[in-house]
């Protein structure tokens, strides 16, 4: 009897250790910058004319592409994907929310931290290395859905959009919007921040990997041998 509530106290101990750790981590990866939520992105891209939230929702993984650069090379090794993201960077209510995104430091602290992970990096190159990758591409031309994504070109509503992007102010916004003193504010205060180059340090220290005293145990020593034949 003993032993059976021993084990079950022990077990409900375990249990609740793993759930408030498993919390921790959720909060953790929650606040993560690496991880890209899109709000201001779905804010800019309410500011344009004739959207939606299912629009947003349709490009969204398009998007990601550009906050990851994993995800990036994943579209970059299919033909028909890397269409389809240029079908929808080709659009101006993209090339908004876009140049808006890049200027904001939330952007800075996503590419800085995917740049500096080298696990992230090393998936990434995978893909270039990857020979099917190059096999996709020289089999694309008779890939059907490369092709429709092109069809977009052929709609007359396309060059439209873009005509009424180019005579609309708010297209020109995020240039525009460098003459405002108040733009540099949040701006100067990343670049100030220490905590914003904190992914970089990281990244140099390699967890410990470049500790010299740490690669001069790795090298090898001699044979006693050797050094008593010195000594003589």
């Amino acid at each position: 009897m003993k032993l059976n509530r021993f084990t079950t106290g022990l077990v409900a101990i375990l249990l609740s250790s793993g759930l408030g750790f498993a919390a921790i981590a959720n909060e953790q990866q929650a606040a993560d910058p690496a991880e890209q939520k899109f709000e201001l992105a779905k804010q800019y891209y309410g500011e344009c004319s004739n959207v939606d939230d299912a629009k947003f929702d349709a490009i969204r993984p398009q998007l990601k592409a550009f906050t990851d650069m994993e995800v990036m090379a994943e579209h970059m090794a299919d033909p028909a994907k890397f269409m389809q993201l240029m079908n929808v960077v080709n659009d101006p209510r993209t090339i908004h929310v876009m140049s808006k995104c890049a200027t904001e430091p939330v952007m800075w602290n996503t590419w800085m931290s995917g740049m500096t992970d080298f696990n992230k990096m090393t998936r990434t190159m995978s893909h270039f290395m990857n020979p099917n990758m190059y096999m996709n591409w020289m089999m694309a031309s008779m890939n059907p859905a490369m092709y429709q994504p092109m069809m977009k070109m052929a709609d007359p509503n396309y060059y439209n959009s873009w005509m009424t992007a180019m005579t609309n102010p708010a297209f020109y916004e995020p240039m525009t919007a460098m003459a405002n003193p108040d733009w540099y504010t949040p701006r100067l205060g990343w670049m100030t921040n220490p905590q914003s180059f904190e992914p970089m340090f990281k990244m140099m220290n390699m967890g410990g990997m470049m500790d010299l005293s740490g690669f001069m145990g790795m090298m090898p020593t001699p044979a006693p041998a050797a050094e008593a034949k010195k000594e003589g």
